[in-house]
């Protein structure tokens, strides 16, 4: 029996959910086998400097594609949200169906609304500082890096009045008691790819992507390459204040995306809902406006 090496950080998390994603493959293809290998990436060996000035891309996968190449593993299971949009040369891409994509507010205080004036919020995610600063200016933002055990204890310690965290990340883990609040995207759009998990594995191996394909969801797919094209026509990521949503409903998708500046809390926002062999053109028309409107406001290129 050939048995079929997953690579995966190491975190609680990532744990949790590649474990689930190795279930749900292994529910398409009865009589496949994995195993999961951990491997340390350099975004999870530096857990205090904040991602937005740490150099470089693919901070959680690069390590995880490394293997990959080398036959270490025969696929690699990342957060969408994690992955640049150029990947390995000769790897692809199948996603599984996405959790909750929306941001989480945890807090004593019942909502982002009901936060005290002045309230300090543990995030050093531009996109969301520069979204909740629009609908709250009066709030101050701290840097929060760590595992979501590091970043929930410190809040209950009081060095927070609230931090914001992926309702996927606490879906997974089983957390989802922990959620104050589910932020609407009209209000804070999320990051581009959140809640989808990414299986990769290489070009040169159709018995592993056949095993994939069979496990991916076509909404998810399509979502995640919407996004990933108005992302990249942008020429953004996780260090900038942008993001994106794409939500597939019959026909049609609902795509919305938002250039902010995270020093202002000013924002250009776009929305669209058409039909699903629209939405790549759409993306790509979107990026456009979006990066004109900002350019002459003054906030773009994103810093």
């Amino acid at each position: 029996m050939t048995i079929l090496r997953a690579g995966t950080r190491g975190s609680q998390l990532a744990w949790t959910q590649s474990g689930q994603a190795l279930e749900l493959l292994a529910a398409a293809v009865p009589g496949a086998t994995f195993e999961r290998v951990r491997i340390e990436t350099r975004g999870d060996k530096d857990q205090h400097t904040p991602l937005s000035v740490l150099p470089g891309t693919g901070l959680f996968v690069k390590e995880l594609e490394s293997a990959l190449v080398r036959g270490e593993i025969d696929l690699a299971i990342h957060s969408l949200k994690d992955v640049p949009f150029e990947t390995a040369p000769g790897c692809q891409l199948f996603y599984l169906e996405r959790e909750d994509p929306r941001d989480a507010l945890i807090s004593p205080h019942a909502s982002l609304e009901a936060l005290p004036e002045g309230a300090l919020v543990g995030t050093g995610s531009p996109r969301r500082i520069a979204q909740l600063k629009a609908a709250r200016p009066d709030l101050r933002f701290q840097d929060l890096r760590g595992n979501l055990e590091t970043r929930l204890r410190r809040l209950d310690a009081g060095e927070y009045d609230a931090i914001v965290l992926a309702c996927a990340g606490l879906s997974r883990l089983g957390w989802e008691d922990k959620i104050r609040q589910r932020i609407d995207p009209g209000t804070c759009v999320p990051a581009f790819g959140q809640g989808i998990l990414a299986l990769e594995c290489r070009g040169d191996r159709p018995d592993v992507a056949e095993i994939l394909r069979k496990a991916e969801d076509p909404d998810a797919r399509l979502a995640a390459e919407t996004e990933r094209t108005l992302m990249k026509a942008l020429g953004g990521g996780c260090k900038t204040a942008l993001a994106a949503l794409a939500e597939p409903a019959g026909n049609d998708v609902r795509l919305r995306a938002v250039v902010g500046d995270h020093h202002t809390g000013r924002l250009c926002r776009r929305e669209w809902t058409g039909p699903r062999e629209d939405a790549a053109t759409e993306a790509h028309r979107m990026a456009r406006d979006l990066r004109q409107e900002a350019t002459a406001l003054g906030f773009f290129p994103v810093g």
